[in-house]
């Protein structure tokens, strides 16, 4: 099916491991899914309320940062496809060979990734279009639906902003990389 997108849900579940016993990581696991459950529960211990003005702007900072991860993929991609020369040594060839398999294994977690948070942000943008349109029909905010909404948005910022924080240390790695090898 040309929609499916599990694929991209579980690669990025797979890049959430430890590198040294190459096994899932529990404290990635943590930050990245129960982090963001437990700052969910502050509209329930508090008056914290989303108004409808914060589902607005939501729906405009998700629709910029999916077009703003769609442009850092594509210079991802560039990266991926610069040309590394070849060098004589053989010792130095096959030390370059595993840098490079190193990089492109980062190249497409990095990928895996951003495309990751592409599909939060666009799950996001419609999920909060239509908490918009929900507090136009009806008085969300004091209900019990405000609160549930509440707790949806928090979850769904802090996963993002968490992957994105992830995807951002990435892609520095792997920039600076570069900017080395280029010296």
């Amino acid at each position: 099916m040309k929609i499916d997108v599990f694929g991209i849900v579980r690669g990025h579940l797979a890049t959430l491991y430890d590198i040294k016993s190459n096994r899932l990581d529990l404290d990635d696991m943590i930050i990245f899914f129960v982090i963001p459950i437990v700052l969910a529960a502050l509209p329930w211990l508090t008056t914290l309320s989303i108004a409808k003005e914060g589902f607005n702007v939501s729906i405009t900072f998700f629709g910029i940062f999916v077009a703003l991860l769609l442009n850092i993929q594509v210079a991802i991609f560039s990266v991926f496809q610069r040309e590394w020369r070849e060098i004589a040594n053989p010792r130095s060839r096959k030390l370059q060979a595993e840098e490079l398999k190193d990089r492109n294994k980062l190249l497409g977690e990095i990928n895996t990734n951003i495309s990751y948070l592409m599909i939060i942000g666009c799950f996001a943008l419609a999920s909060f279009l239509g908490l918009y349109l929900a507090t136009s029909a009806q008085s969300l905010i004091d209900s019990l639906l405000g609160r549930i909404a509440s707790s949806f948005c928090i979850i769904v910022y802090a996963h993002f902003l968490l992957t994105f924080l992830m995807v951002v240390k990435r892609a520095h790695a792997l920039f600076q990389k570069e900017y080395r090898d280029h010296a």
